[in-house]
């Protein structure tokens, strides 16, 4: 996705953050969205939707679920450009960067046992999935082509992101459950949390939560530059 040019500050809206920050941000989001993941696959519950579609996809083509996030990564990137949401390098980079991240998290993550531990770390790490997903939006420079995806749709369709998410959660799942992605309890609490969290998340950090406030695709850089010429 592109988030748009320059965001708002964490500290309060108006406030710019320096590029450090804004990969900062970035890379934050993206790995805790990637532990996130990694602990509902240890939790064995049934992965969130778009894990499942990325799960099934790594059973039918016969390789490792962060080859599978790259993929879908970049699927997502051209179905966002469909959309008229440009990617920004931030958009490029964390396939990549989630796919490498989350075959190198696996093997150092315990397999959860008892029923009460996977729940808790199920909604736990459903919860803390959208704030992740909301810091790369915050971050402004790029995020996950999936949230580019919503983003796109949120601004085509004139919804909240709350309707669009969960849209999109059904339709990735049901894909993914045709292509024999882990399906279970965890699907449900992954897919009802998901959207609701980035919507708090998003407000939490100061970055508008309504379609109708997501900014076009770089404008701000573009405005910036011509306002120094």
């Amino acid at each position: 996705m592109s988030g748009g040019g320059g965001g708002v500050g964490v500290g309060g809206p108006g406030r710019q953050r320096s590029p450090i920050a804004r990969v900062a941000l970035l890379v934050g989001g993206s790995t805790l969205a990637t532990l996130c993941y990694g602990l509902t696959i240890r939790a064995g519950m049934g992965l969130g939707p778009l894990f499942v579609l990325q799960d099934g996809l790594s059973i039918r083509a016969g390789f490792s679920i962060g080859t599978a996030v790259i993929v879908t990564g970049f699927a997502f990137v051209a179905i966002a450009m469909a959309l008229r949401t440009w990617p920004g390098p931030g958009t490029l980079i964390l396939p990549v960067l989630g796919g490498v991240s989350l075959n190198l998290m696996l093997p150092y993550l315990p397999t959860i046992s008892g029923q009460p531990q996977r729940l808790l770390v199920v909604v736990g790490a459903s919860w803390f999935m959208g704030l992740g997903g909301a810091m790369m939006i915050a971050a402004s420079v790029g995020v996950s082509a999936y949230d580019s995806v919503m983003l796109g749709l949120c601004r085509l369709l004139r919804r909240p992101v709350v309707t669009v998410r969960l849209a999109m959660e059904f339709t990735v799942f049901v894909a993914g459950w045709a292509l024999g992605g882990a399906v279970g309890l965890g699907t449900a609490i992954t897919a009802v949390l998901i959207g609701p969290s980035i919507h708090v998340w998003l407000r939490v950090l100061h970055r508008p939560a309504m379609p109708g406030a997501v900014p076009d695709p770089l404008a701000s850089e573009v405005t910036r530059r011509r306002a120094a010429r």
